[in-house]
């Protein structure tokens, strides 16, 4: 399975930091999600039946992220990922975690 699905720069309002300001209110957070699927069959029939919903991936990865706090980028994107294998059936996903950290820091990613 050499197809990917990729999913680019998802905006989240999500609990995430260790300082209890972060914990406080929700902020911005990116998530970019890449998953390893079998686009033939999809593409041989020009049908969406046959391709992953990413609408429903969004869905997912939206849902859960909007609905925890978590202290650290690491846990978010490892549940996010587990979340995905379980309920796309992908063998493989990629989760990136972006998120404004740091004074004169653009961003912080995992």
């Amino acid at each position: 399975m050499s197809d990917k699905l990729i999913l680019t720069d998802l905006e989240l309002q999500c609990r995430l930091g260790v300082y209890e300001w972060e914990q406080a209110a929700p902020q911005p957070v990116w998530m970019s999600l890449e998953l390893a699927i079998d686009a033939r069959k999809a593409a041989e029939r020009d049908d969406a039946k046959d391709a992953v919903d990413y609408a429903r991936v969004v869905a997912l990865a939206k849902q859960h992220a909007e609905s925890g706090a978590f202290h650290l980028m690491e846990t978010l994107a490892e549940q996010v990922a587990a979340l995905l294998l379980k309920e796309t059936g992908c063998r493989e996903v990629t989760v990136r975690v972006t998120k404004r950290a740091l004074p004169n820091v653009e961003s912080a990613a995992v």
